[in-house]
């Protein structure tokens, strides 16, 4: 991570460094060197926005098909200002053994009604000591059954599954490890 932030701040320094030489060294009209300081400055917002996510800000992108649960945040609607919400799970990806493999990551999805139950449901469970795991199942809504963008809603359909439709989570309790039966002492030496 520090590595990748190192570049992107050398690589800012090296447009810099050819604007002013552009701007300095030629004798290019005025037009052109005040384009380019204008679109050099629409790169720099352009790149901080983004990669906000280098800078741990949860990813819109859709969660992974199977994941282990570690936290789950919901932010209800605010139906005074308008605020359409947002559910924020803190998850690891399943390998196909059904174990997480890599770094957490925080995803957003958008509030709605359904979702939010089922991350409730989910808290709850977890507030009890159960291990979670999530799937995503994208084929049990219909399109009617779709949050239209509107007044209500105004996030990101991102995380919509083929066709628009919106994915429905499902989770299970993580079963237990089955571990060898422990010998008993003095069981070996005789």
């Amino acid at each position: 991570m520090t590595e990748l932030i190192l570049g992107l701040t050398l690589a800012y320094v090296a447009v810099a460094a050819l604007l002013l030489n552009l701007n300095l060294a030629t004798s290019w009209p005025v037009w052109v060197k005040g384009t380019a300081i204008v679109l050099v400055t629409g790169l720099y917002a352009s790149v901080w926005y983004g990669y906000q996510g280098l800078l741990g800000w949860a990813t819109p992108t859709s969660l992974p098909e199977e994941f282990r649960v570690h936290w789950i945040t919901l932010d209800d609607r605010d139906k005074e200002t308008g605020e359409p919400g947002a559910i924020y799970y803190w998850v690891r990806e399943l390998d196909d053994a059904g174990l997480p493999i890599g770094e957490p990551r925080a995803h957003k999805i958008p509030w709605d009604v359904e979702s939010a139950e089922a991350a409730e449901e989910a808290l709850a469970r977890m507030d009890e000591g159960e291990l979670l795991n999530g799937r995503l199942n994208r084929g049990t809504l219909t399109q009617e059954d779709t949050i239209e963008e509107g007044p209500d809603y105004a996030g990101d359909l991102s995380v919509s599954g083929e066709g628009g439709l919106r994915p429905t989570f499902e989770f299970t309790r993580v079963i237990p490890p089955a571990l060898p039966p422990k010998a008993l002492p003095g069981a070996a030496s005789q």
